[in-house]
């Protein structure tokens, strides 16, 4: 199968200046909230198939 790639025809993408503090820090716990969220999102369904075996024996 062929893939479908499209490429972007620049040379960088956002501006050159680096992240002010603030910034930083809220870049910080938007992906700290992203990974608890997945963390009990796996969890969550480790412990529901877990009851499951349970109660079927």
């Amino acid at each position: 199968m062929k893939k479908n790639n499209k490429e972007l025809d620049v040379d960088y993408i956002g501006s050159q200046e680096p992240l002010s503090k603030e910034q930083e820090n809220i870049l910080k716990e938007y992906f700290k909230k992203l990974k608890d969220k997945r963390k009990n999102k796996v969890s969550g369904t480790r412990k529901s198939l877990v009851k499951k075996v349970k109660t079927e024996k």
